[in-house]
C-alpha cells in the first residue's frame, strides 16, 4: 500500500471509532435524561419518544459505527501484513518460501504458510503457487515483483486486490488440498517401498496434483 492510501485508510478508522464512541456516549446521557423523566412523571409518549430518538438510537449507530471501524482495523492489519510480504519478496528476488516469512515475522512456519496461501487464493495474479517435486519444497512467486527485478526497478508498494469473495474462498480450499496432496506426497517418496509398487503411488499422487493445479488455472481465469 502506498503512503497516502495508508493515511487515507487510517483516518478513515478513526473517524469511524470516534464517532461510534461519541454517539454511544450522546445516546447513554440522553438515556439517563429520559429514566430521570420517567422518575418524575412517569412513562408518558414524549418521553418514550425522546428516549427512543436520542437515547437507542444514537447507542444503536454507535454500535455500529464501532464495529465497522474494528472490522476496518483488522483488514487494515491484514492489507499491511500482505505489504511486508511482498517486500519481503523482492529481497529474496520474487521468489519466497514459508520458512523464509516464518523467520522474518517471527512466526511458525505453519502460520506463514497459511498467509501465503491466502495470498494466492486473494491474489492470484500476483503471486503464484510452485511446488518442487525433487527436494519436496513449497514456495511462492510473485510474478509482478519478478519481471520489476528483471527490468532493473525499484520495489513500488503496488494495490493489493481485495478479497473476490466467493471465488477467493474456492481458490483457498483448492490450494490446501494441493498442498496437503503434496506433502503427503514426499512423505511417501521417503517410505520403504517396491520400486514398482512406489512408482504407481507416486503417479497417482502427481495426477492429483496437477489435477489441482488446473483447477486453479480455471479459477484464476474466471
Amino acid at each position: 500500500m502506498k503512503f497516502l492510501e495508508k493515511l487515507t485508510e487510517g483516518a478513515g478508522i478513526a473517524l469511524n471509532y470516534a464517532a461510534g464512541v461519541a454517539s454511544i456516549w450522546f445516546g447513554a446521557v440522553c438515556t439517563l435524561i429520559s429514566l430521570g423523566i420517567w422518575g418524575v412523571w412517569g412513562v408518558g409518549l414524549p418521553s418514550v419518544l425522546f428516549f427512543a430518538l436520542f437515547g437507542l438510537t444514537p447507542i444503536g449507530g454507535g454500535a455500529w459505527l464501532f464495529r465497522r471501524g474494528k472490522i476496518q482495523k483488522q483488514l487494515f492489519k491484514v492489507k499491511l501484513q500482505k505489504e511486508a510480504v511482498r517486500e519481503l519478496a523482492f529481497t529474496h528476488q520474487g521468489r519466497l518460501k514459508p520458512i523464509e516469512l516464518a523467520n522474518d515475522q517471527e512466526w511458525t512456519e505453519e502460520r506463514a504458510l497459511e498467509v501465503l496461501k491466502n495470498l494466492v487464493a486473494e491474489d492470484p495474479d500476483r503471486i503464484e503457487l510452485q511446488l518442487d517435486y525433487e527436494s519436496g519444497e513449497i514456495y511462492f512467486e510473485f510474478p509482478d515483483i519478478i519481471r520489476a527485478i528483471e527490468a532493473q526497478a525499484q520495489y513500488q508498494a503496488l494495490p493489493i486486490s481485495e478479497t473476490l469473495g466467493r471465488k477467493a474462498v474456492e481458490m483457498a480450499v483448492v490450494v490446501g488440498k494441493t498442498i496437503e496432496t503434496f506433502r503427503e506426497y514426499t512423505e511417501y517418496t521417503q517410505q520403504t517401498v517396491s520400486e514398482h509398487r512406489k512408482q504407481k503411488k507416486e503417479e497417482k499422487y502427481r495426477a492429483k496434483i496437477e489435477q489441482f493445479l488446473h483447477e486453479i488455472d480455471k479459477l484464476k481465469n474466471q
